[in-house]
């Protein structure tokens, strides 16, 4: 199954000359760990809840801290037509909690990890899918 079955395409994103606090409030009124920094529809950067607890932990004011300067710049993506499990080893391997889905270089959604498991989840139940298994397995290991 491709990546685009289960990725959301309501995304939170913002522009590198945003600062970092107006990302944090971006992201706790959509609940959600991540944010996509976009020039444009392409993704230059994204901002996650790690990247909140870095700046915090350095005394860093947010208020002042441009998205260009706090994110993590060239961001991993997947392409929409990739599949779920090449997403879930990705994220694995890269020990990414989020994943940008891009088609020609414009983001067109966003797929996380409990997105990830949640369709490895039901393939493991719906099919005994041994590669689902131990591609779990691995999501869940580190």
């Amino acid at each position: 199954m491709q990546i685009g079955a289960v990725m959301r395409t309501q995304l939170v994103t913002a522009r590198p000359d945003e600062t970092a606090a107006a990302a944090i409030r971006r992201m706790l009124e959509a609940k959600v760990g991540s944010i996509i920094v976009c020039e444009g529809s392409a993704p230059v950067g994204i901002f996650t809840e790690r990247d909140v607890l870095r700046l915090v932990g350095a005394a860093t004011d947010v208020e002042r801290l441009l998205l260009r300067e706090a994110m993590t710049p060239d961001p991993l993506t997947i392409a929409v037509d990739d599949s779920i499990l090449a997403a879930a080893q990705l994220m694995g391997e890269r020990r990414l909690r989020h994943l940008p889905v891009v088609q020609g270089g414009n983001l067109v959604g966003m797929v996380s990890m409990r997105d990830v498991l949640g369709y490895l989840a039901e393939r493991l139940y719906a099919e005994h899918d041994a590669v689902a298994v131990e591609t779990a397995r691995t999501l869940l290991s580190r």
